[in-house]
């Protein structure tokens, strides 16, 4: 019965641990978009006039059709990333780099998915988009 309640209380911690992209001070959280962004080592730049508020677009300035989007929270404990959505190249860069070191590119187009702890990165069924998004 101990080993239980023991569980019940650390299982939400364990979930929590898992991802680096909640509950952020806005400092930390600017600094995560810009990585993101430089880990696709393309130049994209904010689309200022196509704005929500819990949403960034970025464009590639070489190809209009090639947008990155972060969807993001903010709430009284900080900010959350919740999804990103954009290219496979761009977005499997930042999966390798952020969420699982060892992917395999091939792998991962090829099976149209890949998770991680509870994030998960799948191509969108509608169109050619990817989305990495917490489970």
């Amino acid at each position: 019965m101990k080993k239980i309640i023991a569980l019940l209380i650390f299982y939400p911690l364990l979930f929590t641990a898992q991802s680096p992209f909640i509950k952020l001070d806005s400092l930390k959280f600017h600094h995560i978009v810009r990585s993101f962004i430089q880990t696709t080592q393309i130049q994209y730049q904010e689309n200022k006039r196509d704005t929500d508020w819990n949403v960034y677009r970025f464009i590639n300035p070489n190809n209009e059709k090639d947008i990155l989007t972060i969807v993001f929270e903010r709430d009284h404990e900080g900010w959350n990333i919740l999804k990103i959505h954009g290219s496979y190249d761009s977005l499997f860069k930042i999966w390798k780099d952020s969420f699982n070191r060892v992917a395999d590119a091939k792998n991962i187009r090829q099976i149209g998915f890949a998770t991680k702890g509870r994030t998960r990165f799948d191509k969108n069924k509608e169109n050619e988009y990817w989305c990495i998004s917490s489970l």
